[in-house]
């Protein structure tokens, strides 16, 4: 429980400052960044712990694919959809993503 409580807060200041930096630093997005990564981190981790072992190896990656557009979804809500907007989200999530296979070792 710990560990799942420490990736969805990294997640989510991983994420947050990443788009702070390169997109909007206005606490209303900031707020919101934080709030959507807790959810969808907890979300995909609660999903893959339900998941057998022999799954995660070729699902991992779509139901990653499939935070970045449930994330880029509500971001486009509050900010409008764009291109730069979307690719940001993606960027951040292959950097939250990646630091996580660095500190946790594993999927």
């Amino acid at each position: 429980m710990t560990q799942l409580l420490l990736a969805a807060a990294l997640t989510a200041a991983v994420e947050t400052l990443f788009l702070a930096a390169a997109y909007r630093r206005d606490a209303a997005f900031l707020g919101l960044c934080a709030a959507v990564n807790v959810a969808s981190n907890l979300t995909l981790n609660l999903v893959l712990a339900l998941l057998p072992r022999a799954a995660l190896t070729w699902l991992v990656y779509p139901l990653e694919l499939a935070v970045v557009a449930a994330d880029y979804s509500v971001y486009a809500l509050a900010c409008g959809r764009s291109r730069r907007l979307f690719l940001l989200t993606l960027a951040a999530n292959v950097l939250s993503y990646s630091l996580g296979l660095l500190i946790f070792g594993h999927v």
